[in-house]
């Protein structure tokens, strides 16, 4: 009878550690997914089946992003050097910047 208790404690332990283990080892896992999700997001990757073009890394991404932002900055008036500000001074020059006053105008 006392061996058929260490028996049974001994199944009761070696599964317990077993799943311990698997519990870890599906952790770890999960975790290293994560992981290498990130790194292709940093890094990129290259083309494959499925994806022709591989995707870009962060680092170009941000580059693009900078980029459009750049071509943005034009937009805003800056003292005179800006796409913004000539067109304002045209614009000006010309008497386009007036708008007509719609109390002047004739009812239609």
């Amino acid at each position: 009878m006392e061996t058929l208790l260490y028996i049974s404690a001994v199944i009761a332990a070696v599964g317990a550690a077993a799943e311990v283990l698997r519990r870890a080892g599906r952790g770890t896992l999960t975790t290293s997914r994560k992981v290498s999700r990130l790194v292709d997001d940093l890094v990129g990757e290259p083309p494959r089946p499925g994806l022709p073009d591989g995707r870009p890394g962060l680092m170009t991404r941000v580059g693009r992003i900078e980029g459009r932002l750049d071509a943005l900055e034009e937009l805003r008036p800056n003292g005179g050097q800006s796409l913004r500000d000539q067109v304002a001074r045209i614009a000006h020059a010309t008497g386009a910047d007036t708008t007509p006053n719609r109390t002047q105008e004739e009812p239609r």
